[in-house]
């Protein structure tokens, strides 16, 4: 076959078409290469025809750099959810087909998603944003349960929940967080709650190619048991009268279309109502779960090909109308434990062109309540769709799976030797100071400790301070609380604190003497350091991540109201002729030296405090370095009490916290006077503000009260901590580390709140032109130019402010607009600006609004804002980069030993 150059895939998924499109490329003449920052996540690259080339994924640089040194590069794709924007970013850079990346962004964003299908009137689920427990606790008050939790970027049903009640809703909240870290190394701060839509779902696959939408078919899904969305099935065509399968098509298609994706395939998820269809997401990718392999079959000519050649550059010709129908089964796993035996009892009869497993014998399966609970399928086809059907039901019931389950043991309340096993808390002073565990609330504190106990076991392990086999044991156990999300310490009772009560956990499954080496040269004062540094990284990157999505948001609307007329106030009062432009870069250069001002911490928080002990350091000959590296951390702590007696960082941190707060604050105060009808310079759209209960005429702006309000929960924790830090000895004390350092959450999610409803209303709000222009018109507002223009011809600028300040106070309040403009022009028409627009342009120095100042501002803050995502960016790849290493180290460690 001809050589028809080669083919990049960027990462693939791990099961399903990913391995599929990789052999296909080859059987259609290319070349196939897959470019991966981690080839053991793809156990199908030991027998593939695709040549491996390692680099960062998530860097357009690197993507551009690798594609740019193939030979003859014929096209780009990822089969993978998390990777088809870097695919397309890449395939633009250096001009190969690919939908617009823009678009991808929006549409892989299903918050984003989710407000530009509503704001182009496509049925949708309520959907509400949430970034903090207390977020979905504000929103569970105003929704009608039950609602479905979902992470903002998530793929093939992970993290995804229904809940019938509040507590379901904010432990599922916190489960979705991280429900995606251990598949693509992605956190999930930001978590939807929808309102659950009831009705029978399906999915319509879609091509878009040359400015048409061509419907390959409409699906019927079906789902395994709640509260799990796992696609157990889907049946094609699904059986509905032929003219509702055009009207779907047709409406998935308006969909597509509304998010701006012009090339490639889009997978549409909806629900049928009572009253009519509901976008529940709309994919920019092909469908996953062996989708497009039985569309194959029953269309009778391969999916996988057509997309490979259309991102070749082929083009695209719709698959001849078939009558054959189509069906997929699927066998999920029963229980968690080693899959000891997997496999068909019987040969695939005629109508089931394809089956196969998905895992195999030996692997340890857990039940995640995702795609990952597949062990095995079977594709059915035939001329009718119960025959097609009931060949893969019989399939998938002829499996032979047996999976073996290590025996548990009584978890011990208390850790066995230790010191601590002795004291035993008064119930009442328990009550008050030591709660039972609730995930929702301290989970993020588990998975810091988990990280921290991965990097110091390996670092002793490679110290020789303790066994491989018992550090590869301990992780073993560590991995499997993680993977469990914690839950087994749900409710438990911790009267000296989170950490015994876990490591009591951990003692119980690997047993005493194991877990015993676990706290070998560590104590709870640098374990409780450390833990309060990785969240307040944790926290201080994820504000900084918002604040540049504020920060674009206000680029772009300042970009686009720059040329328009508005008043510039000073003390309320009007001052001069501005634009909305001028005063959002104002807002855009103030947030970002904020911004700055964080990254400077960021960059500061690189000592580790592991290895100071309770404060005096060990006689254990450790390699705290080592420790650090694992951690994110760029050196260990040169001194053991600065590590665990100072709290300056999070003081710093809280301190710029309140200081966004207070420039969110102060820019809430102007938009929401702007909202009056005595002012009508803008407008919030509905969806962004409430009704009264009272008055039917009036809107109001509260998102902005909000951003007000929580400014007043910022301060106060930084006052709290700075409170109870300033009494504290230099030292490790409960008020520094405790109430010193609690105070971070709370702040970090009323900033995060009020970040993004300021992003929200920035992006959205509308500019009333003709009122903004209303009260400059009659020119009262230009005479400070036109005494400048007076001074400018050698009159002292003071005779000239006090002559045409008594010209315009003689103007009459009863004057029209008219008269005033007409007063004014009769005794200063030889420098009185003859527009408002040449008056604003001549405001051109000193950061003015005149076009040309404005001009320079926008690119300067271009370049701030380019210049801080990267620095931003590069803080964040380290921290994924020791993140990405630990995991590897602690796999390896555990691989070797599974095997010895």
């Amino acid at each position: 076959m001809t050589n028809r150059g080669s083919f990049l895939f960027v990462e693939s998924n791990t099961t399903g078409t990913g391995e599929l499109l990789i052999q296909r490329a080859s059987a259609l003449g290319f070349e196939p290469y897959l470019v991966t920052r981690n080839p053991a996540r793809y156990g199908f690259l030991n027998d593939s025809v695709a040549q491996v080339i390692e680099a960062e994924t998530r860097s357009p640089d690197e993507l551009i750099e690798v594609s740019a040194k193939l030979r003859r590069l014929a096209g780009i794709y990822s089969s993978s959810d998390y990777f088809v924007e870097a695919a397309s970013s890449a395939a633009t850079a250096i001009g190969l087909p690919t939908a617009n990346t823009e678009a991808i962004v929006a549409c892989r964003n299903k918050w984003k998603q989710a407000a530009e299908l509503q704001r182009q009137s496509i049925a949708i689920p309520e959907t509400r944003l949430a970034t903090s427990v207390r977020d979905v606790e504000n929103i569970l008050a105003q929704a009608t349960l039950p609602v479905v939790v979902k992470p903002v970027c998530g793929s093939g049903s992970s993290g995804v929940r229904l809940c019938d009640n509040a507590a379901a809703a904010i432990k599922a909240f916190e489960s979705a967080r991280g429900a995606l870290l251990d598949q693509v190394d992605l956190p999930s701060p930001d978590i939807l709650i929808q309102q659950y839509v009831e009705g029978k779902e399906y999915s319509a696959e879609i091509i878009a190619y040359d400015g048409t939408l061509h419907c390959l078919g409409i699906l019927a899904k079906h789902k395994g048991p709640a509260p799990f969305f796992v696609e157990v099935g889907h049946d094609f065509p699904a059986p509905l009268p032929e003219p509702s399968l055009k009207e779907l098509a047709s409406f998935a298609a308006g969909a597509v279309s509304a998010l701006g994706l012009n090339f490639g395939p889009a997978h549409v998820e909806f629900v049928i109502t009572e009253s009519g269809p509901v976008i529940i997401e709309v994919n920019p990718r092909l469908a996953g779960g062996m989708i497009p392999v039985m569309l194959s079959h029953a269309l009778g000519t391969s999916i996988l090909d057509m997309v490979i050649r259309l991102y070749a550059g082929d083009g695209f010709t719709p698959p001849h109308a078939s009558a054959r129908a189509g069906a997929i089964r699927f066998q999920l796993v029963h229980k968690s434990g080693k899959l000891k035996r997997l496999g068909f009892s019987g040969n695939p009869e005629p109508r089931v062109p394809e089956a196969g497993l998905l895992k195999p014998e030996g692997e340890e399966v857990q039940i995640n309540g995702d795609f990952r609970d597949r062990v095995a399928y079977a594709i059915g086809v035939a001329d009718e769709l119960n025959a097609a059907v009931a060949a893969a039901q019989r399939m998938i019931d002829s499996i032979v799976i047996e999976i073996e389950t290590a025996t548990d043991e009584t978890p011990n309340t208390q850790v066995a030797g230790s010191s601590e096993s002795g004291w035993s808390l008064h119930p009442d002073a328990m009550k008050l100071l030591a709660p039972p565990i609730e995930i929702s609330r301290d989970g993020r504190l588990l998975q810091y400790q988990a990280a921290i106990d991965e990097a110091h076991l390996l670092m002793l392990a490679d110290q020789g301070l303790i066994s491989q086999a018992a550090a590869a044991d301990l992780l073993k156990h560590i991995l499997g609380l993680r993977d469990e999300g914690f839950q087994s310490l749900e409710g438990r009772d911790a009267p000296r604190g989170l950490y015994l009560a876990y490591e009591a956990e951990l003692t119980a499954r690997a047993g005493a003497e194991k877990a015993g080496w676990l706290h070998l040269a560590r104590s709870r004062n640098d374990l409780n350091a450390t833990i309060s540094l990785l969240a307040l990284r944790e926290a201080a990157c994820s504000i900084s991540q918002q604040i540049g999505i504020a920060q674009d948001a206000l680029l772009q609307r300042a970009e686009q109201a720059s040329r328009l007329v508005a008043p510039l106030y000073s003390q309320y009062q009007i001052a001069l002729p501005g634009s909305p432009g001028h005063y959002l870069l104002g807002v855009f250069f103030a947030l970002g030296r904020e911004r700055q001002r964080l990254h400077s911490l960021l960059e500061d928080i690189r000592n580790c405090p592991m290895g100071a002990g309770a404060g005096g350091g060990t006689s254990m000959p450790i390699d705290p370095l080592k420790t650090a590296s694992l951690l994110g951390f760029e050196e260990p702590s040169f001194n053991s009490l600065d590590a665990v007696a100072s709290r300056d960082h999070h003081l710093q941190g809280l301190s710029v916290f309140a200081g966004v707060s207070i420039l969110l604050s102060r820019v809430a105060q102007d938009l929401q006077v702007w909202t009056t009808r005595e002012f009508a310079l803008i407008d919030i759209p509905r969806n962004l503000a409430g009704g009264s209960s009272m008055l039917p005429q009036k809107k109001n702006p509260f998102l902005l009260e909000h951003i007000k309000g929580s400014a007043s929960t910022v301060i106060g924790a930084y006052i709290s901590a700075a409170t109870a830090t300033c009494k504290s000895p230099f030292s490790n004390s409960i008020e520094a580390s405790n109430y010193g350092c609690s105070p971070l959450r709370l702040s970090e999610e009323a900033l995060k709140r009020a970040i993004i409803l300021t992003s929200l209303i920035v992006k959205y709000m509308s500019f009333n032109v003709q009122s903004m222009r209303e009260n400059l018109e009659d020119g009262t507002a230009m005479t400070t130019v036109a005494a400048e223009r007076m001074a400018s011809r050698g009159v002292p600028f003071r005779k000239a402010h006090t002559q045409v300040g008594e010209i315009a106070s003689r103007l009459s309040q009863d004057n029209s607009v008219a008269e005033c403009r007409s007063e004014l022009a009769s005794h200063l028409a030889d420098v009185l600006p003859a527009s408002l627009e040449e008056c604003r342009d001549a405001l051109q120095f000193g950061g003015g609004p005149g076009k040309r100042s404005t001009d320079g501002q926008l690119s300067v803050a271009k370049t701030l804002f380019r210049s801080m995502q990267l620095k931003c960016a590069a803080i964040s790849e380290r921290r994924a980069y020791a993140e990405v290493l630990r995991k590897r180290r602690v796999k390896e460690l555990i691989d070797k030993h599974r095997s010895t």
